[in-house]
């Protein structure tokens, strides 16, 4: 008859310790550890994301958690998403947005979600959305310098990369400006209701 029992006698005190149990202890760990990298906002975002992959009648492991995430910080860190060999523009407050709007659990989403796929697909939509905006904001620029019979001084024909540069570099903008924003005071002595 075997035997289905996961567990080890403890090397301190010899009482059973179940394996699986020990080894999700870690991925806890691991996953939290992990989870320091990132700002806060962006952490409630996660967590309210991972719920989606919770089974109906049990807990999300915490292995799976880290699984998980392990797939997207790589591109959390980097602001960007790359599909079929193109990289898209992905900043923290685009990820935190689609985060959440996947944690609002609209209709077209089936329930528990298998992996990151979905999330991923949304952030390259939006990512063609932006370019394909750049892309003919500069065009029509180009055709209003070309009605005025002024072709010179045309910018070069612009490469994704450059616009997920251009689209990086102003979402860095407005979140200075933004930060900037946030830390302003009153002046010394100002008294009165916020």
């Amino acid at each position: 008859m075997m035997n289905n029992n996961c567990s080890v006698p403890c090397p301190y005190c010899g009482k059973p310790v179940d394996v699986i149990q020990g080894m999700e202890m870690l991925a806890g760990n691991e996953w939290t550890t992990l989870l320091q990298a990132l700002p806060i906002s962006i952490i409630g975002a996660l967590l309210r994301y991972l719920e989606l992959f919770k089974p109906l009648k049990q807990e999300l492991r915490w292995s799976r958690r880290l699984v998980l995430t392990q797939e997207l910080m790589p591109m959390i860190k980097a602001a960007q998403v790359k599909r079929n060999g193109i990289t898209y523009a992905a900043p923290l407050p685009v990820w935190e947005a689609e985060m959440l709007k996947l944690a609002a659990r609209p209709a077209s989403v089936s329930l528990p979600l298998k992996s990151n796929g979905y999330l991923l697909a949304v952030l390259v939509s939006r990512g063609e959305q932006n370019a394909a905006k750049l892309e003919l904001d500069i065009e029509q620029r180009r055709q209003s310098r070309g009605a005025t019979g002024s072709d010179q001084g045309l910018p070069p024909p612009v490469d994704t990369q450059q616009v997920t540069e251009m689209l990086q570099q102003e979402t860095e903008r407005k979140r200075q400006a933004r930060e900037a924003q946030e830390q302003k005071k009153p002046p010394d002595g100002w008294r009165g209701s916020l």
